[in-house]
């Protein structure tokens, strides 16, 4: 629990609330006051605004302030006073530690059964969404292969034929940005990790406000700690979490949405690019977190 932490996601708005719930309020700002050799005491206040972001500058027009109250008693002793602000990380860091303290923060070990409801901490190594992986994946090939036909050489006999096959490719490249804009709708985006020490997969489910990064560069690929609120809990195969729930896609006979996805995957191949699974649900046993915080 004494590690520094480097928070690449940090869903402050949870981290508040849950502090508010576990200490009947909460302070930002901490005076401290050094003295040599006297009592003394002064008098004071100190808004809470300190070191917010503007997500939750509306939580603080209720008027919750930091109080702190002092009076002087000595005249001739020498105090320093002096203000400690805490930032969102900081509060984080104190909101992990109060958790652990009152064997709140379960750690996924092996063998664990994790139940819907528990607040959890693990260790993974985070993908983005592999539909919208491979929908980016193809975009970009598609844009690269457009690029280079748009530089092709148009005189001769094949002009015409090369124009025609450029803007046959222009056109699926743009129906499927269309097709990945649908994929993304919504504010949130999912991240999924496998081999968790309990035997789970997991989907990881971010608000792209909280994000350092919104494509993602320092989040994806690396090992990360996550700590979340488990929404949902599969023991079995029998069940799954569908990637496309939140989209309108989800709708559509799942058969039909196999097609359509493999037939943008086969022009990625036909271009010889290596792409990446599709998968469209991921099997239990699996768990879906609503997360506090990812950090390294």
């Amino acid at each position: 629990m004494s590690d520094l932490i480097v928070p690449v996601y940090l869903n402050q708005r949870m981290v508040f609330d849950l502090l508010a719930m576990l200490q009947g309020g909460i302070s930002t700002v901490t005076a401290v006051t050094k003295q040599e050799g006297g009592e003394s005491r002064s008098t004071g206040s100190a808004s809470a605004s300190l070191g917010l972001s503007e997500a939750l500058s509306s939580l603080f027009k209720i008027g919750l302030k930091a109080e702190m109250g002092t009076s002087e008693k000595s005249s001739s002793n020498n105090s320093i006073q002096e203000e400690r602000v805490h930032t969102p990380a900081s509060l984080f860091y104190q909101l992990r530690t109060t958790l652990a303290e009152k064997k709140i923060l379960n750690q996924v070990s092996e063998g664990a059964q994790i139940k819907a409801g528990e607040i959890v901490e693990f260790t993974v190594k985070l993908k983005r969404n592999p539909i919208i992986e491979v929908m980016d994946s193809i975009t970009e090939m598609m844009s690269i292969a457009v690029l280079f036909e748009d530089k092709a050489p148009s005189n001769g006999k094949g002009g015409k034929a090369v124009k025609g096959r450029t803007n046959e490719n222009a056109q699926i490249k743009k129906q499927m940005e269309e097709f990945s804009q649908a994929l993304k709708s919504g504010n949130t985006v999912d991240l999924t990790a496998s081999n968790l020490p309990s035997g789970h997969r997991a989907v990881i489910t971010v608000e792209s406000l909280y994000l350092n990064d919104p494509v993602m560069s320092d989040l994806v690929d690396g090992e990360f700690k996550v700590v979340g609120k488990v929404v949902r809990s599969i023991s079995d195969t029998s069940e799954s979490i569908n990637l496309i729930r939140k989209t309108a896609l989800s709708r559509m006979p799942k058969h039909l949405l196999e097609q359509v996805f493999q037939q943008f995957a086969a022009l990625g191949t036909t271009q010889g690019f290596d792409i990446p699974e599709l998968r469209m649900d991921i099997e239990g046993p699996a768990i879906q977190v609503l997360p506090i915080a990812i950090y390294a």
